[in-house]
C-alpha cells in the first residue's frame, strides 16, 4: 500500500511539472512565428541597405544579427525543454537527471567553443570584398544564431534547474550549495556569449559602415 501511494504521489506530482513544461512549450511555439518574420525582414533590410550603400547600413546590420540572435534564444530554449521532457519520461533519478544536466552544461560549453573557433578561423568580417552582401550577411547570422542557441539554452537550463530542484525535493542545504555554483556557471556562460556577440555585432557595423573589416 506504501508503494502505490509513492507511486501515485510521484505520478501526480510529475503530472503537474508536466503541466509547467508544456505551457511553457506552447509560449516558445506561438513566439516562434513572429521572431522567424522578424528576422527575416530584418536581413532583407540590412541586404538592401548595403547593397544601395545607404549610411544606416551598419544599424540594420546589427538588427538584422539582433533579430536572428532572438531568434535562435528562443529555439535553443524550446530544443532544450523538449530534451528535459524526452529525458523526464522516463521518470529518472536525481543521480541520472544531475547527470544529465551537467552533460548538458558541457555541451554548452563545447559549442560556446566551437563559435569562438569559427569566427577565428572563418575570419568573416574579412569576408565583404570577396563574397557577395548576401553571402556576407548569411555568415554573419549564421554565427549570431549559434551563440543566441547557446544563450537560450542556458536560460532554459537555469530554469529547468529550479524545476528539478521542487522535483526531487532535495535537501536544503545541498540543494542550495548545489544551485548557486549551476547558477554561477550558467550565467557566466551566458554573459560571456552575450559579451562575444556585443563586441561581433559592432565590428559588423562597423565594417559594414565604414569598410574597416580588419580581424583583430
Amino acid at each position: 500500500m506504501a508503494l502505490m501511494l509513492s507511486g501515485a504521489v510521484e505520478a501526480s506530482v510529475y503530472k503537474d511539472f508536466e503541466k509547467v513544461w508544456e505551457a511553457r512549450d506552447k509560449t516558445y511555439r506561438s513566439e516562434r512565428e513572429t521572431l522567424e518574420v522578424r528576422a527575416k525582414s530584418s536581413a532583407d533590410r540590412a541586404i538592401q541597405a548595403l547593397v544601395m550603400g545607404e549610411r544606416t547600413g551598419g544599424d540594420d546590420l546589427t538588427l538584422a544579427l539582433t533579430a536572428a540572435w532572438s531568434l535562435s534564444e528562443l529555439v535553443g530554449r524550446g530544443q532544450t525543454l523538449y530534451a528535459l521532457r524526452e529525458h523526464m519520461a522516463a521518470r529518472p533519478s536525481l543521480a541520472l537527471s544531475e547527470a544529465w544536466l551537467q552533460g548538458k552544461i558541457d555541451e554548452l560549453r563545447r559549442k560556446a567553443g566551437e563559435a569562438d573557433l569559427i569566427e577565428g578561423e572563418m575570419e568573416i568580417l574579412k569576408g565583404r570584398d570577396t563574397i557577395s552582401v548576401q553571402q556576407w550577411i548569411g555568415a554573419l547570422e549564421q554565427l549570431s544564431m549559434m551563440r543566441g542557441t547557446i544563450s537560450g539554452s542556458a536560460a532554459e537550463l537555469a530554469l529547468i534547474e529550479q524545476n528539478l530542484s521542487s522535483y526531487y525535493r532535495a535537501r536544503a542545504g545541498e540543494q542550495a550549495d548545489r544551485q548557486r555554483l549551476i547558477a554561477s556557471v550558467l550565467v557566466g556562460l551566458s554573459a560571456a556569449v552575450r559579451s562575444k556577440q556585443n563586441d561581433f555585432q559592432h565590428r559588423s557595423a562597423v565594417c559594414a559602415s565604414t569598410g574597416r573589416c580588419t580581424v583583430r
